[in-house]
């Protein structure tokens, strides 16, 4: 009796210092879960192509992750808004760990990657589902501490994730994470229905989607996100970049020392937790703009001086930056999204967020890949040059905007 006591006196101090209902607190916890599995499964599957040595084996890992998101995105995202939200997410949650169960169990390379493949597609629909889910359990007072809380734990899972499925990998195998990853999807099942009773409403307004088009539109007219989407896309497109193009470029800043090329990748994950954390305070929140491109901006800045100074002791500073960026950026586009876009298509808009933002991706992995033209370490100048250009640009646009005209100040 005295443990669980103090179990409950523990949460409700936790919930008191994170200021969110404890649903919030639960969906985060299983999503933190959540997330951590999917680092492992990818990652084992990663270094089992490349310890098999299997043609395009990591390519094919990519884009079975890539593909599906892109293709269903807008069909999966309109189901979501015309069904129970709930409904949805529980369906997709469990169908993903059923699938990744099935390729747990088998032993073939290419059929496991099938198998992400269609976890991919319920992927695409809890993702969308668990964005219309958020706003109903936070409510919206709390809506936009709930979201700095969300991206600061995936920023940990994305720090976290990636040690264990190395050591792990060692010791287990990729079988064990893949049966790893479809577990922890049954944990967020269970978080999701325990944070969300039945009796909640969770298909706000609901209207038959008339186009498959209508997410994209969404965005598109929404204040703020519509007129920063191509800032948003250039800072996808330039960290994708990165992402391959650094793994060369690290390497020799740091003398091919793996434990240095760890910490570089470590270092941005860690920044990107306060970044969640400061943009999810009061009177920040809600400042949509200011977030988006002030985290693009210091995502800009980190990426082209990190590639201007190839000095490792400049590098981690840098990163920092970069990764504070990119999560205040996060916090700043879901709360956007969250207030601008009408809620009855909040499915629909942030599935084709997803494809929108998995081709920016898949975009910057091609450019990213090493070529005679440009050295690895001029594409990581490239990738931070790309996002600065379009932030000031937008800047420049959204100051002009608020500037009065001329017969008002004359007036």
């Amino acid at each position: 009796m005295d443990t669980q006591k103090s179990r409950k006196t523990s949460f409700a101090a936790l919930r008191r210092m994170t200021l969110v209902p404890a649903p919030v607190l639960i969906l985060i916890v299983g999503t933190l879960f959540s997330r951590v599995g999917d680092s492992l499964a990818s990652l084992g599957m990663v270094l089992d192509a490349a310890d098999k040595d299997i043609s395009w084996g990591v390519t094919e890992v990519f884009l079975a992750d890539l593909v599906p998101t892109v293709a269903a995105a807008p069909l999966i995202g309109s189901l979501v808004d015309r069904i129970s939200a709930r409904s949805v997410c529980l369906w997709a949650l469990v169908a993903q760990a059923l699938t990744l169960g099935v390729a747990a169990a088998v032993d073939a390379f290419h059929l496991r990657v099938a198998l992400i493949a269609v976890a991919g597609l319920a992927g695409v629909a809890s993702v969308a589902a668990g964005f219309k889910i958020l706003p109903v359990v936070a409510g919206e007072k709390h809506t936009g501490r709930a979201n700095s809380l969300l991206t600061a734990g995936l920023s940990a899972a994305g720090l976290l994730g990636p040690a264990l499925a190395g050591l792990l990998h060692s010791a287990w195998g990729t079988a064990a994470l893949l049966g790893a990853d479809a577990v922890s999807f049954l944990v967020l099942a269970w978080c999701t229905a325990l944070a969300l009773p039945k009796s909640a409403d969770v298909t706000l307004e609901r209207r038959p989607a008339r186009k498959l088009s209508d997410g994209y539109q969404a965005l598109r007219r929404a204040p703020v996100v519509g007129t920063l989407l191509p800032t948003l896309a250039a800072a996808m497109l330039a960290t994708s970049i990165e992402v391959v193009a650094g793994v060369y470029y690290l390497r020799d800043v740091a003398d091919d020392n793996d434990t240095v090329f760890g910490l570089f990748l470590a270092t941005w994950a860690l920044g990107s937790i306060p970044g969640a954390l400061l943009a999810g305070r009061a009177g920040w929140a809600n400042r949509h703009t200011a977030l988006i491109l002030g985290g693009v901006l210091g995502i800009s800045l980190g990426l082209l001086f990190a590639g201007v100074v190839p000095v490792a002791a400049v590098i981690f500073p840098l990163f920092l930056l970069g990764g504070f960026g990119n999560g205040v950026c996060n916090v700043g586009l879901r709360n956007a999204v969250h207030t601008h876009v009408p809620a009855e298509v909040h499915g629909s808009a942030w599935a084709c967020y997803q494809a929108l933002s998995r081709t920016c991706i898949g975009l910057g992995y091609l450019l990213g890949t090493p070529n005679g033209l440009v050295s690895s370490r001029g594409q990581v100048i490239i990738s931070g040059a790309i996002p600065l250009v379009f932030s000031l640009w937008a800047m420049l646009i959204t100051t002009r905007r608020k500037q009065p005209a001329l017969g008002e100040l004359s007036g």
